[in-house]
């Protein structure tokens, strides 16, 4: 690799995000993702729209205004391959993901919304075996709807003793996400500067999915059209050591809305590197 090419892979590549293609007219039934059986789907995707994709890693970005930051944080668990394992594992991997968001947010409660949800990438072979919804999901999503966002924070709430939802200031739902194995890796996530989405690119998706511990359930989540106006970045080379913090829905509308996620084939990622794995944390983050 030259020189030039070098300089040109640290601060980004051109790469493919499956964008929706086929939104639905109004009154039609909403478009649906099935996890475990991607054929039964019913969104359609453009397979591999290009885009430049940028490495922020060196760069000042903010929760506050693009809706997305890198944190330093060293796990107290030795081996994160046991999430979904070890109910032990489980129970102390939440509470070191409420204390980080607490301090990162300042928010006065974080709830963990479920435990850490594994995934690796598709040539994992036998880490996938015995898994649910464990495949990076390759398309531009939201975790949320903006009806989803609100059903879900109130049901949420209605389990916490003298806290109303429309007494906050604020509350906002936020995804934790952190590689558990090392760099380089085969599919990483890149995240979408909340500035460059708006409503006309959101596309409702009735997501069908199950877990080892849940019967199969549906919840309404955000497909994303294409754009030339996206801000596609990642950061390069994550470690264990490090997580990706984003906004998911933000109930201030002077803050990011939401930022739009998808892991991607990285381009640059030598030949045989083992499969990328994975492990996210979703909150709710709630402001007096």
């Amino acid at each position: 690799m030259t020189a030039a090419s070098e300089a040109t892979e640290a601060q980004g590549f051109e790469a493919v995000i499956n964008y929706v293609r086929n939104p639905v007219a109004p009154g039609e039934p909403p478009l649906t993702f099935v996890t475990e059986d991607e054929t039964q789907s019913t969104m359609v995707t453009t397979p591999g729209v290009p885009v430049w994709i940028r490495n922020v890693r060196r760069q000042d970005v903010s929760l506050e205004r693009e809706g997305f930051v890198l944190v330093n944080h060293v796990s107290s668990i030795a081996d994160l391959n046991q999430i979904e394992e070890d109910a032990a594992v489980d129970a102390r991997y939440s509470q070191e993901m409420t204390a980080l968001l607490k301090d990162l947010t300042g928010a006065d409660i974080v709830i963990m919304q479920g435990g850490g949800k594994k995934r690796y990438g598709p040539t994992a072979g036998d880490k996938l075996a015995g898994l649910k919804n464990a495949l990076p999901a390759l398309y531009p999503h939201g975790d949320t709807t903006d009806r989803s966002a609100h059903e879900l924070a109130a049901m949420i709430v209605e389990h916490v003793p003298g806290v109303e939802l429309g007494q906050l200031r604020r509350w906002a739902h936020i995804n934790v996400w952190r590689p558990i194995t090392q760099p380089p890796h085969d599919f990483p996530l890149a995240v979408c500067d909340a500035r460059s989405l708006d409503d006309a690119h959101r596309v409702p998706v009735l997501a069908h999915t199950e877990t080892r511990t849940t019967d199969p359930f549906v919840f309404e989540t955000t497909g994303y059209l294409c754009d030339a106006g996206h801000r596609w970045c990642y950061f390069r080379d994550m470690t264990p050591d490090e997580v990706l913090v984003f906004i998911t829905f933000d109930s201030n509308p002077d803050r990011p809305h939401q930022v739009a996620h998808s892991a991607f084939s990285d381009p640059t990622c030598p030949p045989g590197t083992p499969a990328r794995g994975s492990v996210e944390m979703r909150a709710l983050a709630l402001f007096f």
